[in-house]
Protein backbone atom coordinates (compact mmCIF):
# COMPACT_ATOMS: atom_id res chain seq x y z
CA UNK A 1 0.00 0.00 0.00
CA UNK A 2 1.54 2.99 -0.99
CA UNK A 3 1.45 5.77 1.15
CA UNK A 4 2.91 9.92 0.97
CA UNK A 5 6.24 10.10 2.82
CA UNK A 6 4.67 13.02 5.09
CA UNK A 7 2.49 10.11 6.98
CA UNK A 8 5.97 8.29 7.85
CA UNK A 9 6.55 9.44 11.45
CA UNK A 10 9.17 12.40 11.42
CA UNK A 11 11.93 10.47 13.54
CA UNK A 12 11.09 7.17 11.34
CA UNK A 13 12.28 8.77 8.16
CA UNK A 14 15.35 10.00 9.72
CA UNK A 15 16.25 6.70 10.73
CA UNK A 16 16.13 5.66 7.00
CA UNK A 17 17.85 9.04 5.76
CA UNK A 18 20.24 8.87 8.56
CA UNK A 19 21.30 5.32 7.84
CA UNK A 20 22.08 6.54 4.18
CA UNK A 21 24.10 8.84 5.46
CA UNK A 22 26.34 6.83 7.82
CA UNK A 23 27.17 4.10 5.26
CA UNK A 24 27.96 6.89 2.51
CA UNK A 25 30.62 6.37 0.53
CA UNK A 26 32.05 3.32 3.14
CA UNK A 27 32.36 -0.20 2.18
CA UNK A 28 28.61 -1.16 2.84
CA UNK A 29 27.87 1.13 -0.28
CA UNK A 30 27.96 -0.22 -3.35
CA UNK A 31 26.74 2.76 -5.10
CA UNK A 32 29.57 4.96 -4.43
CA UNK A 33 27.97 7.48 -2.62
CA UNK A 34 25.00 7.65 -5.29
CA UNK A 35 22.44 6.47 -3.13
CA UNK A 36 19.32 8.70 -2.09
CA UNK A 37 16.08 8.32 -0.51
CA UNK A 38 13.39 8.53 -2.67
CA UNK A 39 9.56 9.64 -2.11
CA UNK A 40 8.14 6.54 -2.50
CA UNK A 41 7.13 4.44 0.41
CA UNK A 42 5.08 1.71 1.09
CA UNK A 43 3.12 0.33 4.03
CA UNK A 44 4.03 -2.53 5.31
CA UNK A 45 1.83 -5.18 7.75
CA UNK A 46 2.48 -8.51 9.97
CA UNK A 47 0.02 -10.87 10.68
CA UNK A 48 -0.33 -10.44 14.37
CA UNK A 49 -0.23 -6.69 14.00
CA UNK A 50 -3.64 -4.45 13.17
CA UNK A 51 -1.44 -1.34 12.62
CA UNK A 52 1.29 -0.52 10.09
CA UNK A 53 4.35 -2.82 11.13
CA UNK A 54 6.82 -1.63 8.81
CA UNK A 55 7.62 1.22 6.05
CA UNK A 56 9.66 0.46 3.59
CA UNK A 57 11.32 2.95 1.73
CA UNK A 58 12.79 2.83 -2.04
CA UNK A 59 16.29 4.03 -2.18
CA UNK A 60 17.52 5.91 -6.16
CA UNK A 61 20.76 3.34 -6.37
CA UNK A 62 22.37 6.67 -8.84
CA UNK A 63 22.31 4.29 -11.99
CA UNK A 64 19.95 6.26 -14.34
CA UNK A 65 17.24 4.85 -16.67
CA UNK A 66 19.05 5.44 -19.36
CA UNK A 67 20.60 1.25 -19.38
CA UNK A 68 19.74 -0.56 -22.20
CA UNK A 69 19.55 -4.49 -22.20
CA UNK A 70 20.60 -7.34 -24.69
CA UNK A 71 20.01 -10.65 -24.56
CA UNK A 72 21.70 -13.36 -26.11
CA UNK A 73 21.50 -16.92 -26.92
CA UNK A 74 17.78 -17.91 -26.07
CA UNK A 75 16.51 -14.17 -24.29
CA UNK A 76 15.89 -15.70 -20.93
CA UNK A 77 14.58 -13.02 -18.84
CA UNK A 78 16.11 -14.11 -15.95
CA UNK A 79 19.70 -13.12 -17.00
CA UNK A 80 18.26 -9.26 -16.63
CA UNK A 81 16.84 -10.04 -13.43
CA UNK A 82 20.38 -10.89 -12.15
CA UNK A 83 21.55 -7.31 -13.51
CA UNK A 84 22.37 -4.89 -10.43
CA UNK A 85 19.31 -3.45 -9.06
CA UNK A 86 18.11 0.30 -10.16
CA UNK A 87 16.64 0.78 -6.30
CA UNK A 88 17.59 -0.67 -3.23
CA UNK A 89 15.64 -0.39 -0.05
CA UNK A 90 15.39 0.24 3.60
CA UNK A 91 12.43 -1.16 6.03
CA UNK A 92 12.31 0.38 9.20
CA UNK A 93 9.81 -1.06 12.18
CA UNK A 94 7.22 1.67 13.06
CA UNK A 95 7.54 0.37 16.69
CA UNK A 96 9.46 -2.20 19.07
CA UNK A 97 8.32 -5.51 17.50
CA UNK A 98 11.04 -5.51 15.78
CA UNK A 99 15.00 -3.77 15.31
CA UNK A 100 14.38 -0.39 14.45
CA UNK A 101 15.77 -0.95 10.98
CA UNK A 102 14.43 -4.30 10.32
CA UNK A 103 16.07 -5.16 6.73
CA UNK A 104 18.29 -3.34 4.14
CA UNK A 105 19.95 -3.56 0.95
CA UNK A 106 21.28 -1.27 -1.80
CA UNK A 107 21.43 -4.03 -4.46
CA UNK A 108 18.23 -5.75 -4.35
CA UNK A 109 15.19 -4.20 -5.49
CA UNK A 110 12.35 -3.25 -2.99
CA UNK A 111 10.02 -6.58 -1.67
CA UNK A 112 6.94 -4.54 -2.94
CA UNK A 113 8.43 -4.33 -6.33
CA UNK A 114 9.87 -7.84 -6.28
CA UNK A 115 6.10 -8.86 -5.26
CA UNK A 116 4.04 -6.55 -7.63
CA UNK A 117 6.43 -7.98 -10.81
CA UNK A 118 5.05 -11.41 -9.57
CA UNK A 119 2.14 -10.27 -9.04
CA UNK A 120 1.62 -8.76 -12.56
CA UNK A 121 3.09 -11.97 -14.38
CA UNK A 122 -0.19 -13.85 -13.22
CA UNK A 123 -2.32 -11.22 -13.83
CA UNK A 124 -3.02 -10.95 -10.40
CA UNK A 125 -2.87 -7.38 -8.25
CA UNK A 126 -1.60 -6.17 -5.03
CA UNK A 127 -3.70 -5.21 -2.14
CA UNK A 128 -1.43 -5.18 0.76
CA UNK A 129 2.03 -6.61 1.69
CA UNK A 130 2.86 -8.46 4.87
CA UNK A 131 6.43 -8.80 6.29
CA UNK A 132 5.86 -12.81 7.75
CA UNK A 133 9.76 -13.79 8.45
CA UNK A 134 13.12 -11.81 8.11
CA UNK A 135 13.11 -12.29 4.76
CA UNK A 136 9.34 -13.18 3.66
CA UNK A 137 6.88 -11.17 2.34
CA UNK A 138 3.51 -12.11 1.14
CA UNK A 139 1.72 -9.90 -1.25
CA UNK A 140 -1.76 -10.11 -0.92
CA UNK A 141 -5.01 -9.65 -3.27
CA UNK A 142 -8.18 -7.69 -2.08
CA UNK A 143 -9.83 -10.79 -1.97
CA UNK A 144 -7.18 -12.41 0.67
CA UNK A 145 -5.15 -14.64 -1.67
CA UNK A 146 -1.84 -14.33 -2.25
CA UNK A 147 -0.88 -12.24 -5.17
CA UNK A 148 3.17 -12.74 -5.42
CA UNK A 149 6.04 -13.49 -2.67
CA UNK A 150 9.71 -13.24 -2.12
CA UNK A 151 10.92 -15.83 -0.06
CA UNK A 152 9.79 -19.10 1.80
CA UNK A 153 6.36 -18.90 3.80
CA UNK A 154 7.31 -20.28 6.96
CA UNK A 155 5.12 -23.32 8.97
CA UNK A 156 3.86 -22.74 11.95
CA UNK A 157 5.45 -24.50 14.73
CA UNK A 158 3.30 -26.45 17.49
CA UNK A 159 5.03 -27.18 20.69
CA UNK A 160 7.02 -24.35 21.59
CA UNK A 161 7.16 -22.67 25.26
CA UNK A 162 5.23 -19.37 26.26
CA UNK A 163 8.37 -17.98 27.01
CA UNK A 164 11.60 -19.26 25.70
CA UNK A 165 13.93 -16.89 27.43
CA UNK A 166 12.86 -19.74 30.05
CA UNK A 167 14.36 -22.86 28.14
CA UNK A 168 17.61 -20.40 27.63
CA UNK A 169 20.65 -22.71 29.31
CA UNK A 170 18.89 -25.82 29.50
CA UNK A 171 20.74 -28.06 27.11
CA UNK A 172 19.92 -31.71 26.38
CA UNK A 173 21.80 -34.51 24.47
CA UNK A 174 20.85 -37.31 22.66
CA UNK A 175 23.81 -40.29 22.32
CA UNK A 176 23.41 -43.27 20.14
CA UNK A 177 26.06 -46.26 21.15
CA UNK A 178 26.49 -49.42 21.04
CA UNK A 179 24.29 -51.66 23.49
CA UNK A 180 27.19 -53.87 24.75
CA UNK A 181 31.21 -52.55 24.13
CA UNK A 182 32.89 -54.76 21.84
CA UNK A 183 35.56 -56.43 22.15
CA UNK A 184 37.78 -55.15 19.43
CA UNK A 185 37.22 -54.24 15.68
CA UNK A 186 36.55 -57.40 14.68
CA UNK A 187 33.87 -57.69 16.78
CA UNK A 188 31.20 -54.72 15.84
CA UNK A 189 28.37 -56.72 17.17
CA UNK A 190 24.86 -56.84 15.82
CA UNK A 191 22.92 -55.28 18.33
CA UNK A 192 20.41 -52.97 18.53
CA UNK A 193 22.32 -49.68 19.44
CA UNK A 194 20.60 -47.80 22.45
CA UNK A 195 19.80 -43.83 22.47
CA UNK A 196 21.01 -42.19 25.80
CA UNK A 197 19.74 -38.57 26.51
CA UNK A 198 21.15 -36.19 29.06
CA UNK A 199 19.84 -33.20 30.51
CA UNK A 200 16.61 -31.14 30.37
CA UNK A 201 13.76 -32.80 28.62
CA UNK A 202 13.87 -31.74 25.28
CA UNK A 203 10.82 -29.77 23.91
CA UNK A 204 8.28 -31.60 21.46
CA UNK A 205 8.15 -29.11 18.12
CA UNK A 206 6.84 -29.89 15.18
CA UNK A 207 5.65 -28.19 11.98
CA UNK A 208 2.56 -28.00 10.74
CA UNK A 209 1.53 -27.91 7.01
CA UNK A 210 -0.69 -25.05 6.36
CA UNK A 211 -3.60 -25.25 3.90
CA UNK A 212 -3.40 -21.73 2.63
CA UNK A 213 -2.62 -17.95 2.93
CA UNK A 214 -5.48 -17.42 5.20
CA UNK A 215 -4.72 -20.47 7.15
CA UNK A 216 -1.07 -19.18 7.97
CA UNK A 217 -2.90 -15.47 8.51
CA UNK A 218 -5.20 -17.11 10.96
CA UNK A 219 -2.59 -19.20 13.34
CA UNK A 220 0.55 -16.66 13.37
CA UNK A 221 0.21 -14.85 15.85
CA UNK A 222 -0.06 -17.84 18.13
CA UNK A 223 2.53 -20.43 16.02
CA UNK A 224 4.94 -17.97 16.35
CA UNK A 225 4.23 -15.71 19.39
CA UNK A 226 6.94 -16.75 21.96
CA UNK A 227 9.70 -16.21 18.58
CA UNK A 228 8.29 -12.82 17.89
CA UNK A 229 8.22 -11.94 21.75
CA UNK A 230 12.18 -13.15 21.63
CA UNK A 231 12.34 -10.79 18.23
CA UNK A 232 11.36 -7.68 20.47
CA UNK A 233 12.67 -8.70 23.52
CA UNK A 234 16.57 -8.57 21.33
CA UNK A 235 15.23 -5.42 19.53
CA UNK A 236 14.89 -3.55 23.09
CA UNK A 237 18.46 -2.32 23.79
CA UNK A 238 18.24 -0.67 20.31
CA UNK A 239 15.13 0.85 21.01
CA UNK A 240 16.42 2.32 24.28
CA UNK A 241 19.44 3.58 22.46
CA UNK A 242 17.16 5.22 19.85
CA UNK A 243 15.30 6.78 22.54
CA UNK A 244 18.14 8.20 25.20
CA UNK A 245 19.59 9.90 21.52
CA UNK A 246 15.84 11.52 21.06
CA UNK A 247 16.09 12.88 24.55
CA UNK A 248 19.83 12.96 25.65
CA UNK A 249 21.59 13.74 22.34
CA UNK A 250 24.01 12.03 20.19
CA UNK A 251 27.90 12.20 21.62
CA UNK A 252 30.41 14.02 18.56
CA UNK A 253 34.30 13.53 19.55
CA UNK A 254 35.91 17.39 19.35
CA UNK A 255 38.41 17.30 16.53
CA UNK A 256 36.13 14.93 13.94
CA UNK A 257 32.84 15.53 11.69
CA UNK A 258 29.54 14.20 11.63
CA UNK A 259 27.28 13.84 8.66
CA UNK A 260 23.72 14.58 9.29
CA UNK A 261 20.68 14.07 6.65
CA UNK A 262 18.27 16.15 5.84
CA UNK A 263 15.05 15.13 4.81
CA UNK A 264 14.16 17.33 2.28
CA UNK A 265 17.12 19.01 -0.06
CA UNK A 266 15.92 22.54 0.80
CA UNK A 267 16.03 23.37 4.21
CA UNK A 268 18.01 26.27 6.56
CA UNK A 269 19.91 24.86 9.27
CA UNK A 270 21.54 26.61 12.68
CA UNK A 271 22.83 25.11 15.70
CA UNK A 272 22.43 27.10 18.70
CA UNK A 273 23.44 26.45 22.95
CA UNK A 274 26.82 26.31 24.80
CA UNK A 275 28.35 24.12 22.47
CA UNK A 276 27.60 26.15 18.89
CA UNK A 277 30.70 27.95 19.39
CA UNK A 278 32.78 24.54 18.43
CA UNK A 279 30.93 23.79 15.95
CA UNK A 280 30.71 24.62 12.23
CA UNK A 281 28.73 23.94 9.73
CA UNK A 282 28.88 22.87 5.91
CA UNK A 283 25.96 21.79 3.56
CA UNK A 284 27.12 18.69 1.54
CA UNK A 285 26.86 18.04 -2.09
CA UNK A 286 24.52 14.62 -2.24
CA UNK A 287 22.77 12.97 -4.88
CA UNK A 288 19.43 12.88 -6.29
CA UNK A 289 17.83 15.65 -4.59
CA UNK A 290 18.39 14.59 -0.93
CA UNK A 291 20.30 16.70 1.73
CA UNK A 292 22.86 16.48 4.18
CA UNK A 293 25.28 18.70 6.21
CA UNK A 294 28.38 18.20 8.20
CA UNK A 295 28.94 19.54 11.48
CA UNK A 296 33.08 19.53 12.19
CA UNK A 297 33.74 20.24 15.76
CA UNK A 298 36.78 22.05 16.74
CA UNK A 299 39.64 19.81 18.45
CA UNK A 300 39.35 21.41 21.59
CA UNK A 301 40.13 19.62 25.11
CA UNK A 302 36.93 20.04 27.65
CA UNK A 303 36.47 19.59 31.07
CA UNK A 304 32.97 18.62 30.72
CA UNK A 305 30.78 17.72 27.79
CA UNK A 306 28.56 21.06 25.93
CA UNK A 307 25.91 20.67 24.73
CA UNK A 308 24.00 22.31 21.75
CA UNK A 309 21.38 21.50 19.32
CA UNK A 310 21.02 21.85 15.91
CA UNK A 311 17.33 23.22 14.11
CA UNK A 312 16.18 22.36 10.70
CA UNK A 313 13.57 24.02 9.03
CA UNK A 314 12.49 22.44 5.32
CA UNK A 315 10.84 24.84 3.05
CA UNK A 316 7.65 22.57 3.05
CA UNK A 317 7.02 23.79 6.92
CA UNK A 318 8.19 20.71 8.72
CA UNK A 319 10.88 21.43 11.42
CA UNK A 320 13.44 19.67 13.42
CA UNK A 321 15.08 19.80 16.35
CA UNK A 322 18.43 17.26 16.81
CA UNK A 323 20.02 17.20 20.38
CA UNK A 324 23.87 16.64 20.42
CA UNK A 325 26.97 16.68 22.82
CA UNK A 326 30.72 17.88 22.27
CA UNK A 327 33.17 15.87 24.31
CA UNK A 328 36.88 15.18 24.20
CA UNK A 329 38.80 11.98 24.80
CA UNK A 330 39.73 13.57 28.23
CA UNK A 331 36.40 14.96 29.56
CA UNK A 332 35.13 13.07 33.05
CA UNK A 333 31.56 11.22 32.60
CA UNK A 334 30.69 12.07 35.62
CA UNK A 335 31.45 15.94 35.85
CA UNK A 336 27.99 17.65 34.45
CA UNK A 337 24.37 16.87 36.41
CA UNK A 338 21.68 15.06 33.51
CA UNK A 339 24.91 13.70 30.96
CA UNK A 340 23.67 12.39 28.13
CA UNK A 341 27.26 10.44 28.09
CA UNK A 342 26.56 9.68 31.56
CA UNK A 343 23.77 7.42 30.40
CA UNK A 344 26.06 5.75 27.62
CA UNK A 345 28.52 4.87 30.12
CA UNK A 346 26.98 3.20 32.63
Amino acid sequence: MQIHIEEVPTEIRRRAAQLLETVRGTDMDPTGGKASLTREVTALFRPDIDDVAYYEFAVDLGRGDDRRTAFTGRGDEGAKRAMPAATGFIIAASKGHDHPIAHWSLDREPPSRQIAAAAEAKGSKVDRIFKVDSLSYIGETAGGEIAGQTGQLPLPIEGLPDDIEKARGRISSTLVRPARKAKDDSDPGGDTPETVTRGARPQRVKLRAIDSWADLRKSYAKAFGPLLKGLARNAAPAWEIEDLVARMGEGIMTGTTRRVALLEADAAVEVSGEGARLVKIEALETPGGSGAVALHVADEKLAQEVSFEMHIAYRSGLRETLPFFAVSSSTPSDRKPDSGMNFFEE
